[in-house]
């Protein structure tokens, strides 16, 4: 259900959460610096733009979330110590944005693609920020996710703070192509001098982390070309 935007705000600043994360593949993030902003898989398609196919598209229409834009509330490559399955541009936008009354929040209980059809809305989503403040503790960090809801305009990237990519360090042997370089090409010939996001791009560091032994071992080559070509 629609949460307050200041309630909400507030509550987040209470528990230290600052900053909102959102991962996507390369192919759709070049559409979003493209668009100078975060757009719905649904707003994707109408524009007729680019984007990386997913696996929960099809139930995401039927679902009603096909115009909806996902936040996490944490970096999950870091929270599990292994790559973001959503891709490895990882967008990190200031909390402000949720003051923003343009959008219209909820948050989901858990993730989608365990709903049906049938599930109703109090059980895919918080109804107040009251009932999510005294159950915060109750669900998994991951399946509290943020829903931008009837999304149609790019939420602009006044909001990001700096945009972190996975180096997988993978070959691809047929065209030796070397995948990182070759992201970062695709990058930079999206991101003009003058533009919002230029400055604002690392690599990520890991430690401890098992994200590039499953790029290299767990993920097989078409895999890795459709999250990072």
């Amino acid at each position: 259900m629609k949460l307050n935007n200041k309630e909400l705000y507030d509550f987040l600043k209470e528990i230290n959460i600052e900053v909102l994360y959102h991962a996507n593949t390369v192919r759709t993030s070049t559409t979003y610096f493209e668009q100078n902003g975060l757009l719905s898989r649904g707003a994707v398609e109408s524009k007729g733009l680019e984007q990386t196919e997913q696996s929960s598209d099809d139930a995401d229409k039927i679902l009603n979330l096909w115009n909806d834009v996902f936040i996490d509330t944490t970096d999950l490559h870091s929270f599990f110590s292994r790559q973001n399955h959503y891709g490895p541009v990882l967008f990190e936008l200031d909390i402000d944005l949720i003051l923003n009354e343009d959008y219209e929040i909820w948050i989901t209980k858990n993730n989608p693609i365990y709903w049906n059809a049938d599930t109703p809305n109090e059980n895919r989503y918080f109804i107040s920020v009251e009932e999510l403040r005294g159950k915060w503790g109750d669900y998994a960090r991951q399946k509290k996710m943020i829903t931008i809801r009837n999304n149609s305009a790019p939420i602009l990237f006044e909001y990001v703070r700096r945009i972190i990519v996975d180096d997988p360090r993978v070959i691809i042997k047929k065209g030796e192509i070397h995948v990182f370089n070759e992201t970062v090409n695709i990058i930079k010939s999206k991101i003009g001098k003058e533009h919002i996001l230029k400055g604002k791009f690392l690599n990520r560091e890991c430690t401890n982390c098992w994200c590039r032994e499953n790029y290299l071992n767990e993920i097989n080559a078409n895999e890795i070309k459709r999250l990072f070509l």
